[in-house]
């Protein structure tokens, strides 16, 4: 056998030579099957439903346009948004055995949408965990050795019930292919002809094994591949993010990748998934693998034989996939509309902070002429060029003191996902009733994008109030704005859906809508803004326009003329339930507030299908975040000195601000009767702090960052008192971008980095006694408004 398996990647074989690999190949199968076994969250809705993506239809625009379907006798039928039949097509006999063991789904609408994400696990045995690379819910990767060949074997499952309980392996049939049956492919015309795609930076697949439902006579229905591959040494993404590649490495990366996409455009083949972990690593060479979402031009079964396009006219039409990587997505495959683009490129030459910063940080012209200052000292004219990236690039493109709240560092916030998951996240509960609200509805995590939502119903407020659009095609619905929203303009956002079932990664989940908003309405470096995104995804386009958001203070007299988004915090005391101790906590959730009446606020609820729902908030509320900050930018009057993110607080019961984001400088100013003077310097240079006034009429500094101390964080408590600095004491967590509130001597302070909520506890000296940790936000929430009330009484 060990002599058999050689064969495996040879290109050419006669047809003896195959056919005992062949044989080789089925044993090793038969063996290795019975060691799957995986869980699934799917339901047999959801299976029927997918299997009709997997159909090849007679018109072009079917795949894109169905969102129906429906099964009468023999015969299935899809359906359009207004449930108009497109066309029918004959069942399945996989399709037919999901409905004689499920009869109520016959002869009944079936939403395209209601297909739900895979949380499911896979359940491997100790070898298999020992080999395995990596999972998800529907693929898995291993290594494996066959004779002296390494090799890696990837498991893709089409029907979410593969392998589990209900369908495992005596259940399934398959059939087995060999690189060494076909030859190259070397161009895309619509033929049969026995071509796959063999190039030197296209993952090489040696053998792919077509998994079949025993019943399936005819082999019309692939429920999954079995696919053996060369082994890599590791991806792309991986060796990014530790800055271990040297800027010739990573020209060579460029280049590879641009001839392997060129290839496959050439015999083709649309490669819709281009994310930095689909591109394999081997002797230094870049491989592009997983073909799970492409456009696929020719037709041919060899391509769908060797694991390089899946079955479904879905894979024949780019604007069908429905489907992406969160920041790596194009607008046709999200939505069907207009819009391509790819960001892969911008990462091979720039540091990894700063690629997620020039593509997703919101930046003023200021901003921008500095960084082309330094793009051009890399020797760049255009960076959108790749030709003359790769020809003229002289260093690794690095900004300084860049933040990675814009990264994706976690690979679990970068899984593709369906947007029919995206849709069900979206869709929130009808006639809920807040009086009985559980701690699940306030708890951002679980919060079925909240914020998102929350800013996508200002948006089309807008469009509609502002702009007197009428959309008339549905380009500018609810879900496809907010697709747009989490999956190109800001990632980070999609978050809230909760991609990553693990538990103990879930802190890698942050998202504010205040850097939402402020991506909305400004460009990057990399890219227009958020609202010109959304405005050009489809057509008819609204007028050209710019967009703006406001920051209110929400109090008894507040003039209601529009929708606002607001953050409800909810703080749930230390509690004891059937003998069950609970530690306090506060949870969080985005609303958008539609009306104020009686000196009630009424939030507004919505549900995709039916009309926004109204509900009448009225529960205890210890502290509400509202998007309103004091001021982002200062100018005194004397020196005309800049107080960017300096904060505002009082020293001697005078309005004063420390320290500035944009000029890095330590000067401290007060405003007097006669004017602004100054205050001595504080010791660091400090930014992005929080002033707090004691009654001693001493002014405290708490956190920030230190410019001089390359932007590090702080944990210094600091105290300007009788003209003079000394630090008052020490943070448990350092952070920046906080809020702190003073109230029966102690301040609470939430911070933005950490998410900690501190208490600093004061005698009536107003001597710091003690700093306590005592809860944590569950996400990052930039200098939140904090409102000190008492139970049961409405903000």
């Amino acid at each position: 056998m060990l002599t058999e398996f050689c064969l495996l990647a040879s290109l050419t074989l006669n047809e003896d030579e195959r056919e005992v690999l062949r044989t080789e190949i089925n044993e090793w199968v038969k063996l290795f099957l019975p060691k799957l076994e995986k869980e699934s969250t799917k339901t047999e809705k959801c299976r029927l439903i997918a299997s009709v993506e997997r159909h090849e239809f007679g018109g072009r625009r079917s795949a894109r346009d169905w969102r129906f379907c429906k099964f009468v006798g023999k015969t299935g039928i899809i359906l359009d948004a207004m449930k108009i039949e497109i066309e029918n097509f004959k069942i399945t006999s996989f399709q037919k055995k999901i409905l004689r063991e499920n009869p109520r789904s016959e002869n009944i609408f079936l939403d395209r949408n209601e297909i739900k994400e895979e949380t499911g696990f896979w359940k491997l045995n100790d070898e298999l965990e020992k080999q395995k690379i990596s999972e998800g819910g529907e693929a898995v990767i291993f290594t494996e050795k066959f004779g002296n060949l390494e090799t890696v074997v990837r498991i893709h499952i089409f029907d979410s019930f593969l392998f589990t309980m209900k369908f495992g392996a005596d259940d399934l049939k398959w059939k087995t292919h060999l690189i060494s049956d076909f030859e190259k492919a070397e161009d895309f015309n619509r033929d049969d002809k026995a071509f796959v795609p063999i190039h030197e930076n296209v993952v090489q697949n040696f053998a792919n094994i077509e998994l079949f439902q025993i019943d399936d006579k005819d082999e019309e229905d692939c429920l999954g591949w079995i696919t053996i591959l060369e082994k890599f040494d590791g991806n792309v993404r991986n060796e990014l993010k530790n800055g271990n590649l040297n800027l010739e490495e990573r020209k060579k990366i460029a280049i590879g990748l641009k001839n392997g996409f060129e290839y496959l455009a050439k015999v083709g083949i649309r490669h819709f998934d281009r994310k930095l972990e689909n591109f394999l690593l081997l002797g230094g060479v870049a491989k592009i693998c997983d073909f799970g979402l492409v456009y696929e031009l020719t037709g041919r079964i060899r391509y769908r034989q060797m694991g390089y396009c899946r079955r479904g006219s879905k894979y024949r039409d780019g604007g069908a996939l429905f489907s992406g990587s969160p920041g790596f997505s194009t607008q046709m495959q999200l939505t069907g509309d207009f819009g391509t683009r790819k960001n892969y490129f911008y990462f091979l030459f720039c540091d990894w902070k700063t690629s997620w910063s020039l593509l997703y940080r919101p930046i003023d012209e200021k901003e921008r002429i500095k960084i082309d200052e330094l793009i051009e000292n890399c020797t760049i004219q255009h960076i959108n060029d790749e030709s003359h990236v790769i020809d003229n690039i002289t260093q690794i493109i690095s900004l300084p003191n860049v933040s990675n709240t814009f990264c994706l560092d976690d690979p679990n916030l970068t899984k593709s996902c369906q947007m029919s998951s995206l849709r069900q996240k979206m869709t929130k509960f009808v006639n809920f009733d807040f009086k009985n609200l559980t701690q699940n509805v306030f708890d951002q995590k679980w919060s079925n994008l909240c914020v998102p939502i929350s800013v996508t119903t200002l948006l089309r407020f807008a469009m509609k109030n502002d702009l007197s659009f009428e959309d008339n095609r549905n380009d500018f619905t609810f879900d496809k704005i907010l697709t747009t929203l989490t999956m190109r303009i800001y990632p980070r956002s999609l978050a809230g859906l909760n991609l990553n079932p693990k538990k103990e990664e879930n802190d890698f989940q942050t998202n504010d809508v205040e850097t939402l908003l402020e991506r909305i309405c400004k460009k990057t470096y990399l890219r227009k803004s958020g609202w010109e995104i959304v405005r050009k995804q489809g057509w008819p386009e609204p007028a050209k326009s710019t967009c703006e958001y406001k920051k209110v203070t929400l109090n008894q007299n507040f003039v209601f003329s529009r929708p606002l988004t607001v953050t409800g915090a909810y703080f749930l005391p230390a509690r004891t339930i059937d003998g069950v101790f609970y530690n306090e906590k506060v949870v969080f959730h985005q609303m958008t507030l539609d009306r104020i009446e009686n000196n009630t606020f009424i939030l507004q609820n919505t549900d995709f299908d039916h009309s926004p729902v109204l509900l009448h908030l009225c529960f205890l509320v210890v502290f509400v975040f509202v998007p309103i900050y004091l001021f982002s930018r200062f100018l005194t009057n004397k020196n005309d000195v800049v107080f960017s993110y300096g904060g505002l607080g009082l020293y001697k019961n005078q309005p004063s601000s420390v320290g500035c984001y944009s000029e890095q400088h330590q000067k401290a100013e007060t405003l007097s009767a006669t004017g602004w003077t100054s205050l001595p310097d504080h010791p660091k240079r400090i930014s992005y702090h929080s002033l707090v006034a004691l009654e001693n009429q001493s002014l405290l500094l708490l956190g920030g960052i230190d410019w001089g101390n390359d932007g590090a964080d702080q944990s210094g408590i600091w105290q300007l008192k009788d003209e003079n600095w000394n630090q008052f004491g020490e943070l448990l967590q350092a952070d920046y971008r906080g809020s702190a509130i003073y109230s029966g001597r102690s301040i609470y302070y939430f911070g933005y980095y950490s998410k900690a909520i501190q208490r600093l506890d004061f005698n009536e000296a107003e001597d710091l006694q003690n700093v306590e940790q005592i809860g944590n936000q569950p996400s990052n929430f930039y200098w939140p408004v904090l409102f000190q009330t008492v139970p049961n009484y409405c903000i």
